[in-house]
């Protein structure tokens, strides 16, 4: 289950969630979205009824840390890798590491 207050310090492996805008559904079906502190259009298999201005909620574990520049790397469930600001993440599930035994 993801988690709605979160610490701010974020662990390859964790499983983030962001919320993109809808900005059109394009012909193909497919939806461009607008996601906080990604400076490109960025397009994904929107839910069903879908239209422009709703909010889409995208899931992916983070695949790398910058804690200089205070970004994340997400895998998004559909495929894609997108660098945000810390701040773009809306939810937090912490990735368990197995315990030494």
């Amino acid at each position: 289950m993801l988690h709605h207050s979160m610490p701010r310090e974020f662990e390859i492996g964790d499983e983030v969630a962001l919320t993109s805008t809808v900005i059109t559904v394009l012909p193909s079906g497919r939806a461009r979205v607008s996601i906080p502190s990604y400076n490109h259009p960025y397009a994904i298999d929107p839910p069903p009824k879908t239209r422009a201005g709703d909010k889409v909620v995208l899931v992916g574990d983070v695949t790398r840390v910058d804690r200089e520049a205070d970004k994340l790397t997400v895998r998004i469930d559909c495929g894609g890798l997108i660098t945000v600001d810390k701040a773009a993440i809306t939810r937090l599930k912490k990735h368990r590491r197995a315990g030494a035994g």
